[in-house]
């Protein structure tokens, strides 16, 4: 399950490639770039507001359904099955109606469990990836600021990316974008067409492995791009580039 991605974009390219108007870019509560993004942090989301415009803003990563008493759930929700998020209720709210495009430059998975071998998955073109999530607004009180919470949606990996580990996150082709985002539709009427391009999409991802992540707490000094550099599976050290 995605627990781990990577996060440095430009959000001019990225909302003028979206359609998202300059107005509709929260650039205060957007993240800093991060090479090592965790559940808990705050990442970026793209979603559709209610006046019917795509929206780019911060959100926390781990979902907390508007009807939770608390922001700390017994469970994790910073990935969604999509085989049950239309009738488990943490998400079928946000499945219904507050669907979202989580983007990133890439992810990571392990080979192995917990403490296996990372791996560092990116498109081809090094283009953005756009994970399917979705959102949710949650407050502790009435009169209590709102927070912006979001989940990524995984499925079944299949091909390469199956060959280390057997899920992987829903990725949203170009020409999906709209449908998904798209709060008046269900999406219960568009999974199994969205989970097959996002397959055909998933065949053409590159990866290799990398080196032990830091634990997200030391990334403050231990955060750039050297992370997603690929190391050598006889050695362990890092892969000659030339």
């Amino acid at each position: 399950m995605c627990r781990r991605f990577v996060l440095d974009l430009d959000w001019e390219a990225l909302a003028a490639g979206l359609d998202i108007a300059d107005d509709n870019i929260d650039r205060d509560d957007l993240p800093e770039p991060s090479y090592n993004m965790a559940p808990g942090h705050t990442i970026a989301v793209v979603a559709q507001g209610r006046d019917g415009a795509r929206h780019l803003a911060g959100a926390r990563w781990s979902l907390v359904p508007a009807w939770s008493r608390t922001d700390v759930l017994p469970y994790p929700t910073y990935n969604a099955r999509v085989e049950s998020i239309a009738s488990k209720p943490t998400f079928a709210a946000s499945a219904r109606s507050m669907r979202a495009l989580i983007p990133a430059n890439g992810y990571y998975e392990w080979k192995g469990g917990t403490n296996g071998r990372p791996f560092y998955f990116h498109a081809d073109d090094d283009h953005a990836l756009y994970m399917a999530g979705l959102f949710s607004w949650w407050r502790r009180s009435l009169g209590a600021p709102w927070l912006l919470t979001a989940t990524i949606v995984t499925c079944p990996a299949t091909d390469g990316p199956a060959s280390v580990h057997d899920r992987m996150p829903l990725l949203v082709p170009d020409d999906f974008v709209g449908p998904w985002l798209d709060r008046s539709s269900d999406c219960t009427d568009m999974l199994d067409d969205l989970r097959k391009q996002g397959t055909e999409l998933s065949r053409s991802l590159r990866f290799h492995e990398v080196a032990p992540l830091p634990d997200p707490a030391e990334t403050v000094h231990n955060n750039d791009p050297k992370l997603i550099r690929p190391i050598s599976r006889n050695t362990g050290t890092p892969a000659l580039l030339f």
